[in-house]
């Protein structure tokens, strides 16, 4: 049940040219009346769909990685490292020679993933419901009163795994979105509701889930022998609990109808569902007692219809009357049909039905004209093309007001859009080109008399250079004489800012005459949904962004009147005493533009308790700790997309904002570096920037004008000194780059010295590429050069796996060098593995080698030249030492799905595919945070999720491309070792 193909997001982003958007008021649209109408085959129809589509269901590529810019994958640089790690695989017997390590998860706090929307609840409180499950009621404020996460909706459900060796579900997928290309498809713009059905006088929540659809992994379900279905559920909307819930085949629509709660089932989008199965409409009254529903009454419309037979749109008519649509799919022995019908929603009688050869799409309401108004198209084999069609609501009497081809509807509303009074129908509609791609998306505003006559329209046209589709728009709601429409965006669609459409929306406000009065895009708005509401004579429309941030906007103006942060990705992470206890506690940040601590024994013992949550400029990308203000207590220092922010560290206040300058902020190091007992806080963009805890400048680095814009790696600091190193921007894409590292006096930030590297004997063309950014320097006292001064660097060159093979390809590696760092002489320089795969160095004692980890392979950098090489089988992507359980010392880190430890003496027998001690399974995990949480002496894990929209725009920095997205639960899980 894949809604939408993201292969559009790798694909489509290392294919297409930067996309803009291009707003016009245009007298007409590009399709027109008595054009030729295009046809799709079915494989072009799903097609078109998937890349319309936006974003519901996960956001996992087709293999699941992104190419590079040099045409490698990911796993396939880190497959290369693994076999190069020399020796051959030990033996089964031999991999664990010592103790096993125990991963007991003692908390987990899930991230919010998917498109959200957001519902009216009581007074001014509104819910938020997410396409991969996630259900919170908020206060006014943004305040969350109650959640529901995918473990708690699967406990209540009592959905398990149908692999036996899974331990977490995927997430549930709430029926949400719209598939203009077909109505054949598993999508539904009716999927949820709100109404008062246990009588409380508080709006509850009804959604349709399906499990174990996508991926298609299958389910074990309650109460059917199906591997998949979806689950109708009632949210008490005062407590959260479930009051309510039933396993359907395919429930595509929910609404709840003067207390008569109506669900549509569609077997056919299931291939579980009996054959025999038909379509029907149930509806279902209920008795309430002590926040429990027990259905009293129901009666069925049934579609008598076993084949391809599914639900078009519904629309409450008031007066207990209802209209719905269903739609017979067309086949080699069966012409398309559409049904129209209204019943009564108390007992399910019919007063009327009409028939024809077009599906019915959505319905829509016009009381001022006693008229229900439909959108309907036909077969898309027979024809791009969608009706405007008004039913008289007393005898059914059916009339089609227009028609349009080649053209897509994607969204109505009818209302006061134009001026003169009344209202119009507004239909927002994509059109298609020669080759199948939407060209442009058009709101159209028509008269409501005729349904025909063109009030105004405005489109928005594919930039020239965006060789895919233009964006769509998807909602469209009318309050305070303006036309709001929420749409896609597809400003840098190409690009690592907004790979796919990924992380950009644009919501826009016209007026009567169809000018552009307001608009908020990028970061800031969300591809899909909006709700407009009224509060103290004002309107507003909320919206949430791909961020899983809520945005509240005036629809007048356009004014952001408030923002809440919702616990999204958490994929930084830091400890510190942040309440005084003297025990360490756990701040985290990520995809959203929220912060969260956390008591660190809380973790442990099972029930989170926050200390305190803040906001910040945008998405989190670093988190640091460190007392930049020399009061003795810890600050929280956050890299926060557009800006750095020193928070309070025992309250979350927000002491110091500094501005990023239009940068890129992915990352920030806290060290006193001038030797004044206080912190200070390093920056690296286009230069490397020190501020003191006030944001005032301390010193600047930038290099010679004659490097042109360079980019800078993250800083580390030594002996007094600053390191750090820079690369061209783009140095990937350019033909000739430039690199070179630096040490600065902490003190003035002047310049040293620099490394001015050369490239290895085995570059194949003897030069440098550029140099890594993330993890890229490394001092220690430890490392054993340079009598314990010595520092690394890394820079990228193109080499070959086997430089005695003429035929082997050469590819970007990464070259790491020892200098010492008083003077900057080379000590050693050695090739490891590919820069995407480079994860971190570590060491253990004075003197031990130096190791750099490249997706599960260690390399040593012992004393004179004793170098080591081995792996382990497990995708490890950042580890250190940690004491563990009873004092043992262990290597333990962050893999692709959670956290492992290892026993130290891998990194010493050469072997390659090692397995480790323990592991901890979190799905989603990649980074991690090792820390004493109970103060027991051993260190416990916590497995966090990984910035991968950040990590692939500081690849884009180097003009390199890396995003590999998946579609699971993302949580941050507490790991107790035994």
């Amino acid at each position: 049940m894949r809604l939408t193909d993201h292969r559009r997001a790798t694909r489509l982003a290392s294919t297409l040219l930067a996309a803009g958007l291009v707003l016009s008021a245009a007298p007409q649209a590009l399709a027109a009346d008595g054009d030729d109408a295009m046809t799709l085959t079915a494989d072009q129809a799903q097609e078109l769909a998937d890349r319309m589509g936006a974003g519901l269901y996960g956001d996992a590529a087709d293999d699941g990685t992104s190419d590079t810019e040099d045409g490698t994958s990911v796993d396939a640089e880190a497959g290369a490292g693994a076999a190069e790690a020399g020796a051959e695989a030990a033996p089964e017997a031999d991999v664990d020679p010592t103790t096993p390590v125990t991963f007991t998860a003692t908390s987990s706090l899930e991230g919010v993933r998917g498109l959200g929307v957001t519902l009216p609840a009581k007074g001014q409180q509104y819910f938020t419901l997410h396409s991969l499950g996630n259900v919170q009621l908020h206060q006014p404020d943004g305040s969350t009163v109650w959640q529901r996460t995918n473990a708690s909706l699967y406990a209540d459900w009592g959905v398990k795994p149908a692999r036996v060796w899974e331990k977490t579900m995927y997430p549930p997928n709430v029926l949400m979105g719209y598939n203009a290309v077909s109505p054949f498809s598993p999508a539904s713009d009716a999927g949820y509701d709100t109404a008062d059905l246990t009588g409380d006088g508080t709006p509850d929540l009804v959604f349709s889930a399906a499990v174990g659809m996508n991926p298609p992994v299958g389910a074990t379900i309650p109460g059917t022998t199906m591997k998949a279905g979806t689950l109708v559920t009632v949210l008490d909307g005062a407590t959260g609990a479930t009051a309510w819930s039933s396993v359907y085949s395919y429930a595509s629509m929910v609404e709840v109808v003067d207390g008569t709660l109506l669900v549509a089932n569609a077997p056919r989008n299931n291939q579980y569902a009996p054959a025999a199965e038909t379509a029907t409409l149930t509806g279902i009254r209920f008795t309430a007692a002590d926040g429990v529903l027990t259905p009293s009454e129901t009666w069925t419309f049934d579609t008598a219809q076993t084949a391809a037979a599914t639900w078009g749109g519904i629309a409450d008519l008031g007066d207990g009357r209802v209209a719905v649509s269903w739609n017979q799919r067309k086949t080699d022995a069966a012409a398309p049909r559409g049904h129209t019908l209204v019943l009564g929603a108390a007992d399910g009688s019919v007063a009327w039905q009409a028939d024809g050869d077009l599906y019915g799409r959505q319905l829509h309401l016009d009381a001022a004209r006693g008229r229900l108004v439909a959108l309907e198209q036909p077969d898309t084999s027979d024809a791009v093309s969608y009706s405007v069609v008004s039913y008289d609501l007393a005898t059914g009497e059916r009339t089609v007001l227009g028609t349009r081809v080649n053209a897509l509807a994607t969204a109505m509303t009818v209302g006061d859009a134009a001026a003169g009074g009344g209202t119009e129908y507004v239909v927002s509609e994509s059109t298609l080109d020669a080759n199948r791609y939407v060209n442009a998306a058009t709101i159209r505003v028509l008269s409501g008399k005729d349904g025909t006559t063109v009030r105004w329209t405005s489109t928005t046209k594919r930039d020239a250079d965006n060789h895919g589709d233009a964006p769509s728009v998807w909602t469209l709601d009318v309050a305070g004489g303006l036309l709001v429409a929420s749409a896609q965006d597809d400003a840098g669609i190409s690009t690592a800012d907004n790979p796919g459409g990924l992380r950009y929306g644009a919501l826009t406000a016209y007026t009567s005459a169809g000018k552009t009065t307001w608009r908020r895009d990028g970061v800031a708005a969300s591809p899909m949904f909006q709700q407009v509401y009224r509060s103290g004579g004002t309107d507003y429309v909320r919206v949430v962004d791909q961020g899983q941030n809520v945005r509240t906007y005036t629809v007048a103006r356009g004014k952001e009147k408030g923002l809440t942060p919702l616990q999204g990705d958490l994929s930084f992470a830091q400890a510190a005493d942040l309440d005084g206890d003297g025990k360490d506690d756990v701040v985290a940040g990520g995809s959203s533009h929220g912060v969260w601590a956390w008591t660190g024994r809380s973790l442990v013992t099972g029930t989170p308790k926050e200390l305190w949550r803040a906001t910040v400029p945008g998405e989190v990308h670093d988190v640091e700790t460190g007392d930049v203000n020399g009061d003795g207590k810890p600050e929280v220092i956050v890299a926060a997309d557009t800006a750095t922010v020193v928070l309070d560290g025992a309250t979350g206040t927000v002491l110091t904002t500094i501005d990023g300058g239009g940068q890129y902020i992915r990352s920030v190091t806290v060290a006193d570096v001038n030797g004044d007992g206080k912190d200070e806080v390093v920056v690296p963009t286009d230069a490397l920037r020190a501020y003191d805890a006030r944001g005032r400048e301390v010193w600047a680095y930038a290099a010679p004008a004659a490097a042109g814009d360079v980019v800078f790696s993250d800083a580390v600091t030594g002996d007094g000194q600053v390191y750090a190193q820079y690369a061209s921007a783009g140095a990937l894409s350019l033909p000739d780059a430039v690199e070179n590292g630096v040490a600065l006096d902490g003190r003035t930030g002047a310049e040293n010295w620099t490394a001015d590297p050369v490239a290895p004997a085995g570059a194949a063309d003897g030069k440098l590429h550029g140099a890594l950014l993330r993890n890229a320097v490394f001092a220690s006292p430890n490392i054993p050069y340079a009598d314990g001064h010595a520092v690394a660097y890394t820079w990228i060159a193109s080499i070959a796996p086997n430089t005695a093979d003429e035929s082997a390809v050469a590819t970007p590696r990464v070259v790491v060098e020892i200098r010492d760092g008083r003077t900057g002489e080379l000590l050693l320089q050695q090739p490891t593995g590919g820069p995407w795969s480079h994860d971190n160095f570590f060491i253990d004692g004075p003197g031990d080698p130096l190791y750099a980890l490249s997706f599960g392979t260690f390399r040593g950098f012992g004393a004179d030249g004793a170098d080591t090489s081995s792996s382990v089988i497990q995708p490890l992507r950042g580890v250190q030492f940690i004491t563990g359980p009873g004092g043992r010392r262990l290597l333990a880190g962050g893999t692709e799905g959670g956290v492992g430890a290892w026993d130290p003496s891998v990194l010493t027998t050469g072997w390659a595919f090692q397995y480790g001690v323990g592991s901890g399974s979190s799905l989603g995990g990649r980074n991690y945070l090792a820390v004493d949480l109970d103060g027991d002496g051993a260190e416990e894990m916590i497995s966090l999720g990984f910035d991968h929209h950040g990590y692939d725009r500081m690849a884009q920095e180097l003009g390199s491309r890396v995003l590999s997205l998946d579609d699971d639960t993302h949580q941050m899980t507490t790991f107790k070792l035994s």
